[in-house]
């Protein structure tokens, strides 16, 4: 089940987001953290090949080593998800495995900050309680009823970040990307080149959206000028290499941008 909402940004462009539900978030969930355990099991073998049966006491070099040890599997088991958040705009491996990504309520990018916040809360999600000799573990129980009862699927992590999950409407699992097949075949053919839109400012896309919804009215030779004046300096910033042979491309390349923007964040 999902469910969706709409915001309108400063702005004033209407956004729809499409909330992702328990399935697919315990999916992304499952891929996370067998990357996570993969992790672990490498640094854990690393440890026992570096430190071996060395003894030793102060700074020897097996104490420096299990510390350093002891720190890389904190970062794996806690700042794994906040460093692919910052790193791909709000999704980790699993979540850009199922298209989700995390952002802030309103539609804002999500914040270091707020990452932080509803990744430290996941052990409260998860339910750690930290009782004297014996910790509790509750199998993730708060959490699973916290997002059964949110109207937006939120964990507690998310209450508290400010934070929701959603689904990219122009993504599938896998990273494939559904075509429409009202799109000329121009441009189509160039949607699969388009990438890296985290960048892209909401400036940016304005001037897309204006520059599209206007093509149709200029001259082909003014389509073409201006077109490759707007999408010279946009394949530089988002590493685009796209298979342009002559100067009309660049308009089509600027609407495949637009239209997987529209798609990737449900703007109408």
């Amino acid at each position: 089940m999902s469910r969706s909402i709409t915001v309108v940004t400063p702005e004033n462009i209407t956004v729809t987001y499409q909330v992702a539900g328990f399935a697919s978030r315990f999916m992304a969930f499952i891929v996370d953290l067998t990357i996570q355990l993969l992790l672990l099991l490498l640094v854990g073998m690393a440890l026992h090949y570096t430190v071996g049966g060395a003894e030793g006491g102060g700074l020897s070099p097996a104490s420096i080593v299990s510390a350093v040890g002891i720190i890389v599997v904190f970062l794996i088991v806690l700042a794994y998800a906040i460093f692919f958040e910052m790193l791909w705009g709000g999704r980790t491996p699993g979540k850009r495995l199922f298209g989700l990504r995390v952002i802030r309520e309103g539609g804002y990018p999500i914040t270091f900050l707020a990452s932080a916040i509803r990744n430290i809360l996941r052990f409260i999600d998860f339910g750690l309680v930290p009782l004297p000799g014996t910790p509790l573990v509750l199998w993730g129980l708060p959490g699973l009823l916290t997002i059964f009862f949110s109207p937006t699927y939120k964990r507690i992590g998310d209450y508290a970040a400010g934070t929701l999950v959603i689904v990219e409407l122009g993504a599938t699992p896998f990273n494939t990307q559904r075509l429409s097949a009202a799109l000329p075949p121009n441009v189509a053919a160039l949607l699969p080149c388009v990438k890296n839109l985290d960048r892209l400012t909401a400036d940016e896309y304005r001037m897309i959206r204006r520059f599209t919804a206007r093509r149709g009215e200029l001259e082909m030779v003014v389509q073409a000028s201006i077109g490759e004046r707007l999408a010279v300096p946009l394949m530089q910033k988002l590493e685009i290499e796209a298979p342009i042979r002559f100067q009309l491309q660049y308009a089509d390349l600027l609407e495949a941008i637009e239209r997987r923007y529209a798609e990737e964040r449900g703007v109408l």
